[in-house]
């Protein structure tokens, strides 16, 4: 829960500071991380962490299907990542405008807040997730004891030093750094969440999706 907790709060407090943050600097973001998938010396360390992941999965005898880092994967990560820097981010476009005698009131396009995700093994869930960023939001992910190794690699040598190239608060993507299916609850019950989607199928999905709701 402290694990949980710490996470959803690093990156509510990145949502706070998000107005601050130009479209600029959003775009900035997805291509510097993209650069790093890309560049083999820092894909290095990530792709060893994967090799590591894999290596214990199978000595567990589960499937790895999901779990490999493969060549293709990574290129699709990138060009995901250079999509979203592509995309317009919608943060504060006028939806609709009422005009009225010396006055008017528009509605106007916000961020949600912080989105929490959860799912297993796939790492490229990393670069779809990180889109919520685009339009001002913050994210924070909880990932299966699997891959949780090449989480932590992808957070070390990829995204954060993203983050602080462009210049986005620290925070903006957070790691739920626990192997605990408990993590995953402890997150969902975070009324800070804005939203939480759990990537999946099950009756583990099925008990998430009910936490989410109760909080």
């Amino acid at each position: 829960a402290a694990t949980a907790s710490a996470a959803v709060g690093a990156a509510a407090d990145a949502f706070a500071r998000m107005g601050a943050v130009t479209d600029r600097q959003i775009s900035a973001f997805f291509e510097a991380f993209a650069a790093r998938l890309d560049d083999h010396t820092t894909f290095a360390p990530i792709a060893a962490a994967n090799a590591a992941d894999i290596e214990a999965t199978k000595a567990r005898g589960r499937s790895t299907t999901r779990l490999e880092l493969t060549s293709s994967m990574r290129s699709d990560m990138a060009a995901g990542l250079r999509s979203w820097a592509a995309a317009p981010s919608g943060r504060g476009e006028v939806i609709e405008r009422v005009e009225h005698d010396g006055w008017s009131a528009e509605l106007r396009r916000a961020g949600l807040g912080v989105v929490g995700f959860v799912f297993e093994g796939r790492p490229n869930v990393f670069a779809d997730a990180c889109g919520v960023i685009r339009s001002g939001n913050t994210v924070v992910f909880r990932i299966g004891s699997d891959a949780l190794r090449t989480a932590r690699a992808i957070v070390e040598h990829a995204l954060e030093p993203a983050l602080a190239e462009a210049g986005l608060p620290s925070g903006s993507a957070s790691l739920v750094d626990s192997a605990a299916h408990a993590a995953g609850w402890a997150m969902f019950s975070d009324a800070r969440l804005g939203l939480a989607v759990a990537r999946g199928s099950g009756l583990a999905v099925t008990q998430l999706g009910t936490v989410a709701r109760q909080a």
